[in-house]
């Protein structure tokens, strides 16, 4: 189960970067959806609010509203995938 978390986190951070030139606008609604949801039912764990704010930013990303934080949002979920594979 932890892996094919980290294997989701990877696919919304690639989602992250392709939404910024609007390709898989759909995908990166469920992306974001998912992360919110995520970062709610889990809320007392710093990752997980981390991802209920990574879910935010990402609607935002999808209204338009675009800065330097996206990397560190994309770095974010790269590491919590490669973290989550390895173990």
């Amino acid at each position: 189960m932890i892996k094919l978390l980290g294997i989701i986190d990877l696919a919304i951070a690639l989602i992250f970067i392709l939404v910024q030139w609007d390709i898989g606008l759909k995908y990166a609604i469920i992306a974001a959806i998912y992360l919110i949801v995520k970062g709610i039912i889990f809320i007392s764990d710093i990752a997980s609010i981390i991802d209920l704010i990574t879910g935010i930013y990402l609607v935002l990303i999808i209204l338009g509203i675009h800065s330097s934080f996206s990397a560190i949002f994309v770095i974010w979920l790269v590491q919590k995938g490669i973290f989550s594979l390895a173990s």
